[in-house]
């Protein structure tokens, strides 16, 4: 009787049974309250809610496979079962399907080393978004946020992939002879990517060129909007999206018209008749300006009599904008438009070239039957 009533074979079973009680109560505290909090804490200081969002969405994800790791281990190590776990499935998944002095992969080091990448890439990525949130929070500059992001994303993936490389059961010593022939193959065959990616880090962290800005290269105007290691893209107003090598951006001359100040002056050539009144056509010329939304009206608004042409007298309308609010070309279609339409109305002639012809000699015309 006292042998039925022996109850020892629960007490191996209380600490697996507590540790998966914990971490499921854990779970569930910071799902439903945490990331609560952390939603409220966005809404109280006006933080940027895309990047929140993110966070919420990785932290949901690392938790997730916090709790499917540690559900794991806790069966894994379970008591009565986990001698022959051991035996039939843990050493099964541990024979070597690569058994090299510098190589030893097999599936269990696989899993390892896949899971290591994930999750180091899930707090990378929650780092990167805490980093952002908090710089734009600070200087209100999304440039800056997106360089540091890409600085950060790009070193941090270079660590990681050594890591899990390193759990997968690939050793140091397999990446030396990897790092030589990589150094042949530069010199042979991929020096222009080298240079791209070295361009690109260069670019990040000189910042002579960001995300938003207006630039010209050779033929190309477009806006950037994406700088990456290797190659830059930009967005022309036809909404056509050229990726550029990273290396062109560095060693060919380049037009960035929002570096420093997104403000620039922009001139409107018009040419206007012989016969028309100056003063009324620079009036008329600065009115325009005035009238218009994207020309800012505390900058000097100019029109000057630029030199007598051949058939027309001709001026040039000189107003300041902002290119980020409005491209060139758009600025000065916009204004041609309007300079067209308040001529017509005030009678002011916009000429075409005119040639007259003249004979030397007498010109007698021959009326054929």
């Amino acid at each position: 009787m006292k042998e039925l009533m022996d109850y020892s074979f629960i007490e191996p079973l209380l600490y697996p049974v507590f540790i998966l009680v914990i971490s499921l109560f854990s779970y569930f505290i910071l799902k439903k309250y945490f990331l609560i909090k952390l939603q409220e804490f966005q809404e109280k200081f006006n933080l940027d809610k895309k990047v929140f969002e993110k966070i919420i969405r990785n932290l949901n994800n690392l938790l997730n496979i916090l709790l499917f790791l540690v559900i794991v281990n806790v069966l894994l190590n379970f008591p009565y079962v986990d001698k022959y776990i051991q035996k039939y499935i843990i050493n099964l998944l541990k024979i070597n399907i690569i058994d090299t002095e510098s190589i030893k992969i097999s599936i269990y080091s696989l899993i390892k080393g896949f899971l290591t990448f994930y999750i180091l890439l899930l707090i990378t990525k929650i780092i990167r978004r805490i980093i952002e949130a908090y710089i734009k929070f600070k200087s209100k500059k999304e440039e800056v946020a997106s360089t540091i992001d890409i600085l950060i994303y790009h070193t941090a993936l270079i660590f990681i992939f050594f890591i899990a490389l390193s759990n997968m059961g690939i050793t140091w010593k397999i990446l030396l002879p990897i790092a030589g022939a990589l150094g042949i193959g530069i010199g042979f065959g991929i020096q222009d990517i080298v240079n791209n990616f070295i361009s690109g880090f260069i670019i990040l962290i000189g910042r002579t060129i960001k995300r938003g800005d207006w630039i010209s290269i050779g033929e190309n105007f477009g806006k950037v909007i994406d700088i990456g290691v290797r190659t830059s893209t930009i967005k022309t107003l036809d909404n056509i999206d050229i990726i550029i090598p990273n290396s062109q951006l560095i060693g060919n001359q380049l037009i960035n018209w929002s570096y420093i100040d997104p403000v620039i002056r922009i001139h409107i050539p018009v040419g206007v008749s012989y016969g028309s009144d100056v003063k009324k056509v620079k009036n008329t010329l600065i009115e325009i300006a005035k009238q218009t939304d994207f020309v800012i009206k505390n900058k000097p608004i100019e029109a000057r009599f630029i030199e007598f042409g051949d058939s027309s007298l001709n001026f040039e309308l000189l107003v300041w904008i902002n290119i980020r609010k409005i491209p060139i070309p758009l600025a000065k279609s916009e204004l041609n438009y309007k300079i067209w339409f308040t001529f017509k109305d005030k009678g002011i002639e916009i000429p075409f070239p005119q040639r007259d012809l003249w004979f030397k000699n007498e010109l007698l015309i021959k009326k054929i039957d």
